[in-house]
């Protein structure tokens, strides 16, 4: 499957670049700042909240791609989704009848439903219906298709923290089963104040962020990007006496690791880079490296995006998916903190021509993609 476009917005900035070079330094974008709860805020209400955690702060304009009266109804999410899509590269595609979105999100919708509660003081009354919140879990994924314009397939998926994969697996299916001639597949969440972090706390605080790829088939001209070569999943169960000493996330990750390289007919061999999206959850971070060092031994290297751009929820995945794309282009393993570089001080470079990305939820599902540079041959 070839990747023909990729687009990210993270606390870095407005490119994957960007927070592959705030991989490289370590460096944490974390901050407290006041964020809107709603789109519109409602008359009287003061709809914000301080929030410490990993804040975009590109100003988000997409007046020019919906109008200016349209962009002022738009919720955060979809603002952000729509910015991803148009401005950092992921652009539409020919054939809107034919070309599919699939989004993977938590948390949409989540601060515009917290504004309804705060004005109605929670007291169970009446609600007001011009309160009606501008978004909901479909929202960013319907709002998107409509303006790239994307009239095939649209899927919005919340399965817990393999989400932002899920999305890519899906979008994947679609294009190579026929449904699709190409599928935007991405995932994004925002910050609120619902959630908030504390500073100077070890934990990874909550972060907002968004990413997006455009799937097709591989053809001889165009951009290519990238491959997806093969993906896995796979569920545990946490009280499977099969598992002894091993937690159900991390049997589920080996699981769907191995999977993902028996579809693609690849050897663990050639994969030299892990990627493993957390979302900040440290039972999941160590089921996914437990997984990867089964599967490929200690010494693969591997990191975490989660570490820099906080934890994005439903974006989580597709940070990572795009991350390894970069790191494989670069030829580059962004290993966080700094103190885990070489010994001479250089950036390790990828040990094969391949990464893994995974994704482990911790009640026992797990998700992996298979990726090839552009260097690599089209699978």
């Amino acid at each position: 499957m070839a990747i023909t476009a990729l687009g990210a917005v993270t606390a870095s900035g407005a490119s994957v670049s960007e927070l592959f070079t705030d991989m490289l330094s370590g460096r944490r974008p974390f901050t407290a700042e006041k964020i809107p709860l709603v789109a519109t805020a409602l008359a009287g209400e003061k709809d914000e909240g301080e929030v410490y955690g990993a804040h975009v702060r590109c100003p988000l304009d997409v007046s020019e791609v919906v109008g200016d009266r349209a962009a002022r109804t738009f919720s955060r999410d979809s603002r952000l989704l729509l910015h991803t899509v148009h401005t950092a590269g992921a652009r539409p595609v020919p054939e809107p009848d034919r070309t599919g979105v699939v989004l993977g999100t938590l948390r949409a919708g989540r601060n515009e439903y917290l504004a309804i509660h705060n004005a109605s003081r929670g007291d169970g009354g009446p609600v007001n219906p011009v309160w009606g919140p501008q978004s909901g879990y479909n929202a960013p994924a319907a709002q998107l298709s409509i303006h790239l314009p994307a009239r095939g397939p649209n899927l919005t998926l919340a399965s817990g923290a393999t989400a932002g994969l899920d999305a890519m697996v899906l979008g994947a299916r679609q294009v190579s089963t026929g449904t699709c001639d190409a599928v935007v597949a991405g995932g994004v969440d925002i910050l609120s104040p619902a959630v908030a972090g504390l500073p100077g706390s070890e934990d990874v605080p909550e972060g907002e962020a968004a990413a997006a790829v455009v799937l097709r088939r591989p053809a001889p001209d165009g951009p290519v990007l990238g491959h997806l070569l093969g993906s896995g999943q796979a569920t545990a169960l946490p009280d499977d006496p099969a598992l002894g000493a091993t937690s159900a996330p991390a049997a589920a990750a080996e699981a769907a690791v191995r999977e993902a390289l028996r579809t693609a007919g690849r050897l663990p061999s050639e994969v030299g880079l892990g990627l493993v999206a957390c979302g900040g959850d440290r039972e999941a971070e160590e089921a996914g490296t437990a997984a990867l060092a089964a599967v490929f031994g200690d010494e693969l290297p591997s990191c975490c995006p989660t570490r820099t751009a906080g934890r994005t929820g439903g974006a989580d995945g597709a940070l990572a998916f795009a991350v390894a794309l970069e790191a494989l282009r670069r030829e580059a393993v962004p290993l966080a903190p700094v103190e885990r570089r070489s010994p001479d001080g250089g950036v390790p470079r990828p040990a094969g021509p391949l990464a893994v990305c995974l994704s482990a939820d911790p009640g026992g599902h797990a998700t992996a993609v298979l990726l090839q540079g552009r260097s690599g041959e089209a699978a």
